[in-house]
C-alpha cells in the first residue's frame, strides 16, 4: 500500500490548516498578488512525491507543483517545483486566523489590550498592531502592543495558537527586533520590560532563552494564555515542568564500542570512505552520505538495517540489497559539488548535514585549537524532557567546550538557536553528564561556560545578527566564521571574528 511521505502530509495538514482557519489570508506568487485565500479556489491532491496544487487567477486556472509547504514568519511557503534562478514560491500571510477569535468577534490583540489595562492602570497604549516590515525582518504573526506606564515601557507580544510550536519560539527573536527597531527611532531611552504571551504548554523553551537574555537590554516575562468563551485571556505564569525520568522522558546515545554484523558491514562496504556511521541511541546508528541518512542499523547487534529516503522504508534483505546498491549510487551521482542537477532533492537535501559533514573530516586544519578526536555531531542536550541537538560539540585543549550552530542560508533564530543550546550544555556539563556517558575521555572538561561558534557561508549571515547579539547573556563568546559559499567543493575559512558581549 502506497504510503505518503511524512514530509507531504505535514505540508497537506498546513493547507488544511489554512483553509479552514484563513481563508482569508492573502496570496502572493513573488511580488505579484493573487488575492485572498479563498478567492483564488485552491484545490489539490498527492500527484506522486509532490503536490498538485491548482489556483485561480484573473478568472483562470493554474497548475503547479508543490515540493513542500513551510510555515514561514506571519504564514506559510508553498515552494514550487522545479526549481530555478526564476522560480517564485507562493507565500500566503494571514493576520490573526478566524479560529483565534472568540464567538464575540474580539481578537487576541484586543483582548490582551484588557488585560493589559487590568495589569498596568494608568498605563497608555503607544502603538498596536501586526504589520510585517519585512525590511526589518518584523513579522506579522505576532500581535504586537506597546504601552507606557509609570514604570517605564512595556512591549507585548502574543503568539497565535497555530499547529507550529518553533512560533512560540521565534517570538523571543522577533521580540528583540521590534525593541531594536524602536531604539533606532530614538523612541525607546530605556530597557524595556517585554511580555511573551504563549499558549499554554508552549512556554518551557522560551522560558529558557528568555533567562539567557541580557537583563541590561530587557526584562523579559514568559506567561501562558488560555482562551475560551469569552473576551478575557487567562493568563498565569507558566507552572514549574515535572522533573524528567531518563530513558522515559529522554534518552542518550552510547558512545562506542562500535557493534558490527555482518550485514551492516556489507552496506558499509558499498561506499568504502564514503559512508558515515553515527551513533544515535543503544539501538540503534544512523548511515549517512554526505550527511544524507539513508539508512539506520537497528538491534542491539546492528543486524537489522532499514534503509530509504523520508519516510519510505524497507528492511533490507537479500531479496532487495540491489535497490540499496542502487539508492547509494543514486545519492551520490546527484550529491557531489559538481552534480549534474543542482535541483535535485538529493543535492538539497539536509545541507547543514552535509557541512557538517565536511567540518568533521577536516577539525585539525579548520579547528586547529579543538582535539579533533573528540569532536561530536548532533549530540543531544535535553531542557527538561524537551529534546535539541548540537550540531557539533568539542573541546579545546585546556578542557573548555565550543558549541558551533551551522547555518547555510539566513536565518535570523541563529543566535537564539545557538544560546539555547549554550544554555544547555552548561547544565549537562556542570553535572558530568557528557563525562558519565563516554564524551571526551582522557580530558578533563573545565566548568567555565562554553564558546559559541556560529559558522555560515560569508554571505548567508542574517542582518540582523550583530544587533540579536548585543542583547545576549554578557558572558557569551561568540566566534563569527565566514566560510565559501562554494563549500560542497571544500570548506575555506574567509574569515573569524572574536567577540564577547562585552566589547
Amino acid at each position: 500500500m502506497f504510503q505518503i511521505a511524512a514530509f507531504l502530509r505535514r505540508s497537506l495538514e498546513l493547507l488544511d490548516w489554512i483553509e479552514s482557519h484563513c481563508p482569508a489570508a492573502t496570496a502572493r506568487l513573488g511580488d505579484l498578488e493573487l488575492g485572498l485565500w479563498h478567492e483564488i479556489a485552491p484545490r489539490w491532491r498527492i500527484d506522486g512525491q509532490m503536490i498538485r496544487f491548482q489556483y485561480l487567477h484573473r478568472g483562470r486556472g493554474r497548475v503547479v507543483r508543490l515540493s513542500s509547504v513551510r510555515p514561514a514568519p506571519g504564514g506559510a511557503t508553498l515552494r514550487i517545483w522545479p526549481r530555478s534562478e526564476w522560480a517564485e514560491d507562493i507565500h500566503v500571510e494571514w493576520g490573526v486566523p478566524s479560529g483565534l477569535r472568540d464567538p464575540g468577534g474580539t481578537s487576541l490583540l484586543k483582548a490582551a489590550r484588557v488585560w493589559a489595562a487590568c495589569r498596568f492602570p494608568g498605563s497608555r497604549v503607544l502603538s498596536a498592531g501586526q504589520g510585517t516590515d519585512r525590511g526589518q525582518t518584523l513579522s506579522g504573526a505576532y500581535p504586537r502592543l506597546w504601552i507606557r506606564h509609570s514604570d517605564g515601557n512595556h512591549l507585548l507580544l502574543i503568539c497565535p495558537r497555530v499547529p507550529d510550536t518553533e512560533q512560540a519560539h521565534s517570538i523571543l527573536t522577533q521580540a528583540l527586533l521590534w525593541m531594536g527597531i524602536l531604539q533606532k527611532k530614538a523612541r525607546l531611552q530605556e530597557a524595556p520590560i517585554i511580555h511573551l504571551l504563549v499558549p499554554a504548554g508552549r512556554a518551557a523553551v522560551l522560558s529558557h532563552r528568555a533567562s539567557l537574555v541580557s537583563p541590561a537590554q530587557a526584562r523579559v516575562e514568559i506567561l501562558e494564555y488560555t482562551m475560551d468563551d469569552d473576551p478575557f485571556l487567562r493568563i498565569r505564569h507558566p507552572p514549574p515542568a515535572p522533573p524528567p525520568l531518563e530513558e522515559r522522558d529522554f534518552r542518550w546515545p552510547v558512545i562506542g564500542p562500535f557493534r558490527w554484523s555482518t550485514l551492516l558491514a556489507r552496506v558499509m562496504n558499498l561506499a568504502p570512505g564514503e559512508i558515515q556511521r553515527y551513533p544515535r541511541f543503544h539501538d540503534c546508528d544512523s548511515l549517512r552520505l554526505r550527511g544524507l541518512e539513508f539508512a539506520k542499523a537497528l538491534g542491539p547487534d546492528r543486524d537489522h538495517i532499514r534503509y530509504g529516503i523520508g519516510s519510505l522504508h524497507s528492511d533490507l534483505g537479500e531479496e532487495n540489497f540491489a535497490g540499496l546498491r542502487d539508492l547509494v549510487a543514486e545519492i551520490l551521482y546527484f550529491r557531489r559539488p559538481d552534480s549534474p542537477a543542482p535541483d535535485h532533492p538529493y543535492y538539497r537535501m539536509q545541507a547543514e548535514r552535509w557541512l557538517e559533514c565536511l567540518l568533521l573530516q577536516h577539525v585539525p586544519d579548520l579547528f586547529p585549537e579543538l582535539v579533533p578526536e573528540f569532536v561530536y555531531p548532533q549530540v543531544p542536550v535535553y531542557l527538561g524532557k524537551i529534546p535539541g541537538r548540537v550540531d557539533i560539540l568539542g573541546a579545546d585543549r585546556r578542557g573548555n567546550l565550543v558549541v558551533m550552530e551551522l547555518k547555510v542560508s539566513e536565518d535570523p533564530e541563529m543566535p537564539l538557536q545557538a544560546l539555547d543550546y549554550w544554555g544547555r550544555v552548561i547544565h549537562h556539563n556542570l553535572n558530568g553528564d557528557f563525562e558519565s556517558r563516554g564524551y571526551f575521555p582522557g580530558i578533563r572538561l573545565t566548568r567555565t561556560h562554553p564558546r559559541i561558534y556560529l559558522v555560515s557561508p560569508v554571505f548567508s549571515f542574517h542582518d540582523t545578527l550583530e544587533s540579536l547579539l548585543r542583547c545576549l547573556d554578557t558572558s557569551l563568546e561568540v566566534t563569527k566564521i565566514a566560510i565559501n559559499e562554494d563549500w560542497r567543493a571544500g570548506v575555506k575559512i574567509l574569515r573569524r571574528t572574536e567577540r564577547t558581549m562585552l566589547d
